[in-house]
């Protein structure tokens, strides 16, 4: 919240609610669980601020996006930057540190000149349990 006051923005309820819902239970979560957790202890904040919250608070770093999958994006408070690794199988998201693609990063820069930006989307591949 600090963030978002150094910022400028308002420290309303409505961004409390968010944040609380972002800090409940699963670091990973869709913005529809976020409206939904929410809504079960604030019905009176709409979904569409819940939204405008959301990208307020990605604006000022607080939280960031993902692709895991098929699916919608996934939300998660920025505590230290890493990489998601996502199980084909059953889903399961791994936490990759930052780093670990530094060598791959390099090697395309000097290469091809391409810049890696690997933190929205996942590596895909298969968890110990579903080899």
């Amino acid at each position: 919240m600090a963030r978002v006051r150094g910022a400028g923005g308002r420290l309303t309820a409505s961004r409390r609610a968010v944040v609380e819902a972002l800090l409940a239970g699963n670091h990973h979560v869709t913005a529809d669980e976020i409206v939904a957790r929410v809504a079960e202890r604030h019905p009176e904040v709409h979904r569409s601020t819940v939204y405008r919250t959301l990208e307020r608070l990605e604006e000022v770093g607080v939280i960031t996006h993902v692709h895991l999958g098929h699916g919608p994006s996934t939300f998660h408070l920025v505590t230290r930057p890493h990489h998601h690794a996502v199980c084909s199988g059953c889903g399961a998201v791994v936490e990759v540190p930052f780093g670990a693609l530094d060598s791959l990063a390099d090697q395309l820069r000097e290469e091809h000149g391409f810049e890696l930006s690997p933190q929205h989307f996942a590596l895909s591949g298969r968890c110990r349990n579903c080899r």
